[in-house]
């Protein structure tokens, strides 16, 4: 009962306050420009030269969105994945968590990094990403859709290796993707969101893994309650889904077969890690549930760089 009076004594200060990574507000002193990308006839005949956090337009649906662009120099025909990462709500100005590490590891590792950046003039109603159930909700998978596209009109895009990844209510887009664009992307993974308890729409017409980190501690995106978000905003979203739930949702979605599941202190906080395998076309279901984590992203889970974790798991699947 205590547990459930502090969680309904977060929402409402939610409710109340706008806050780093969850909720949006339009700002007034910020602007955008961007470069376009350049085409090539044959975008594998040639390489591809390094770049860093460039700012970048494309037209979706007759409108100018933006992104950051990070890619890693390449020969001649390497393919290229691309990781798609969306910010938390209000953090359009700010940098992705351990983004310099995500760029440097695409270096490495030869994919593309892209940090779209929310419309600006979208209400605090509206939330910086449509969920699925609202009304416009097609408007940000159109825009991811359209990266893809653009991208592979400039770049040897490697078409069978498209990812998202998100943290907060970006977390809570990389769902979108998972149900709404599973034809085209092969996996997500996230930290410290959730998704709509019933979706609108949720179909599996590819193959989609999923990886979902959480601190058990985050009283901003409660671990272990329903709750809805925001009540009076993000109209028809509805209830939003406790982290065990959605992991189970995901599970039953993909009708994995086997299940592992063990926790182990690591640094002083018990992690719990949760496997389900032999899934429908070979997809994966994995869950970290950090006991002391809130709602700040963490440097390392388990052991790992976050960002290394996530490319780990990420890198196993092609669509």
């Amino acid at each position: 009962m205590a547990n459930r009076k502090q969680t309904i004594f977060w929402i409402l200060i939610l409710l109340a306050l706008p806050l780093s990574g969850c909720t949006s507000s339009p700002s007034e002193d910020y602007e955008f420009k961007g470069e376009t990308l350049v085409e090539s006839q044959n975008p594998c005949q040639e390489p591809s030269e390094s770049m860093t956090q460039s700012m970048t337009s494309i037209l979706v649906n007759g409108e100018e969105r933006m992104f950051r662009l990070s890619v890693p120099s390449s020969d001649a025909g390497t393919k290229l994945a691309i990781i798609i990462a969306f910010h938390g709500g209000g953090d359009a100005e700010e940098d992705f968590p351990q983004q310099s590490q995500f760029d440097q590891l695409g270096e490495i590792e030869k994919f593309i990094m892209v940090y779209p950046i929310a419309e600006e003039e979208r209400t605090l109603a509206e939330g910086d990403w449509f969920l699925n159930t609202a009304a416009t909700s097609r408007d940000d998978n159109d825009f991811s859709e359209s990266i893809v596209d653009e991208l592979s009109k400039a770049y040897c895009v490697d078409e069978d290796r498209l990812y998202a990844i998100g943290y907060s209510l970006g977390s809570m887009f990389t769902y979108e993707i998972a149900c709404q664009l599973s034809d085209t992307f092969a996996a997500v993974a996230s930290f410290a969101g959730t998704m709509p308890v019933s979706p609108e729409t949720c179909d599996m017409t590819g193959s989609m893994s999923v990886l979902h980190i959480h601190g058990k501690l985050d009283y901003i995106i409660d671990y272990d309650e329903d709750w809805d978000w925001k009540d009076g905003e993000m109209e028809g979203v509805g209830t939003m889904s406790n982290v065990p739930g959605m992991i189970d949702y995901w599970a039953q979605k993909l009708d994995c077969q086997s299940d592992n599941t063990h926790a182990h202190l690591f640094n002083g906080d018990e992690v719990e890690h949760i496997v389900h395998s032999e899934c429908n076309a070979d997809a994966r279901v994995e869950h970290y549930g950090m006991e002391a984590q809130e709602h700040t992203w963490p440097n390392q889970v388990d052991g790992t760089a976050t960002y290394r974790l996530m490319w780990n798991f990420l890198s196993d699947f092609t669509n």
